[in-house]
């Protein structure tokens, strides 16, 4: 099963923002691709592109202990104080994706305390 599209969606209720991040995994659970689609205003884009960047070569499996700080220390310019939230719909959307490679080949994974994947 591996080595299809893997896809996890995050779209806030209180903002008109969407992020779709789909990842390629390869035998070893290291990430092959990782593409993102967005809604929302090009920061939210600079946001996914930007993570989607740091994913490749990673193992899928870690993906739960990311947080933003993977978009903070690499995007340029760096995020205004009322732009933080879309690195967090962008990680979102990369755990959830994970969390669908995980479940659909009966790989056990722990979200920790983010129940919302």
């Amino acid at each position: 099963m591996k080595n299809e599209a893997y896809v996890g969606v995050m779209k806030p209720l209180d903002v008109d923002a969407k992020a779709v991040v789909t990842i390629t995994v390869g035998e070893d659970h290291t990430v092959l691709t990782a593409e993102a689609e967005t809604e929302g205003g090009t920061r939210l884009e600079e946001c996914a592109a930007v993570l989607c960047e740091q994913l490749v070569g990673k193992d899928a499996r870690d993906f739960f202990q990311m947080n933003n700080n993977v978009i903070y220390y690499n995007i340029e310019p760096d995020l205004t104080l009322s732009e933080l939230w879309q690195a967090s719909v962008a990680v979102m959307a990369a755990k959830r994706a994970a969390a669908d490679y995980c479940r659909k080949n009966g790989i056990p994974y722990d979200a920790g305390s983010c129940q919302c994947v």
